[in-house]
């Protein structure tokens, strides 16, 4: 990424982070918690629930913008570190880390705006001890390709199969993606409509209509987990 292209990168984050700081207000460090329980469900499920275990570990939150991970890092154990594009260029700069320091790397919505994201996966897996995981997550192209070049930063859209690839060939061992766990903005559930679409929420139950879409896979975000091998 050229200098001019990721200052401009730089001032399009930095407005769209004040925009949500004042739109979520307090329930930003809700919003926080809500994406470590997400963690700590896709652990679970790909069988890395040691890696969330409260300890003295170590995560690194690349794409933090306003840090909103970080209460739900310390009330887990965690030492956290943040980094955003105003301070590393995720492209170009290596992680000012020791190699096999962090247990835990996790980057939301970021490979999304990277061209070539070889150096920021080797990065990954250069910090994470033997045995850490990585999360990324990013748009599901697949379900929602009509919305994804609405923001002018995306560049590189990824299938669940070229998400776990590219995981895959930067080292990561165990690769698995899941379905986001919300498919439909917080808006969509509000109003005069709120009462009808709820039926969205109901537990599912089979292949029918009622069913939210992430539990049909059709979630238009996605996680992919993975380890660094032992």
């Amino acid at each position: 990424m050229s200098d001019a292209a990721h200052a401009l990168k730089n001032r399009y984050f930095d407005r769209r982070n004040a925009q949500l700081r004042q739109s979520a207000g307090p329930d930003r460090a809700a919003q926080g918690e809500r994406e470590w329980r997400t963690l700590e469900t896709l652990t679970r499920l790909s069988g890395y629930g040691d890696v969330m275990q409260p300890s003295t570990g170590r995560v690194v939150d690349a794409g933090c913008g306003d840090r909103y991970l970080e209460s739900g890092a310390a009330a887990r154990g965690f030492a956290y570190q943040g980094y955003d594009i105003d301070t590393l260029n995720f492209e170009s700069d290596a992680f000012p880390l020791e190699a096999q320091s962090l247990d835990l790397f996790v980057s939301l919505a970021v490979i999304e705006h990277l061209r070539d994201p070889g150096l920021f996966l080797s990065e990954a897996l250069r910090l994470l001890r033997p045995g850490g995981a990585v999360v990324i997550s990013t748009p599901n192209f697949q379900q929602d390709f009509r919305n994804f070049y609405n923001d002018p930063t995306h560049v590189k859209p990824y299938t669940p199969h070229s998400l776990a690839l590219v995981l895959k060939l930067a080292g990561f061992a165990d690769v698995q993606v899941y379905p986001g766990l919300r498919c439909k903005p917080d808006w969509y559930y509000q109003g005069n409509n709120r009462f009808w679409k709820a039926r969205y929420l109901l537990p599912f139950r089979g292949d029918n209509r009622l069913a939210p879409d992430w539990l049909k896979g059709r979630a238009t975000s996605m996680f992919a987990i993975g380890r660094k091998p032992l």
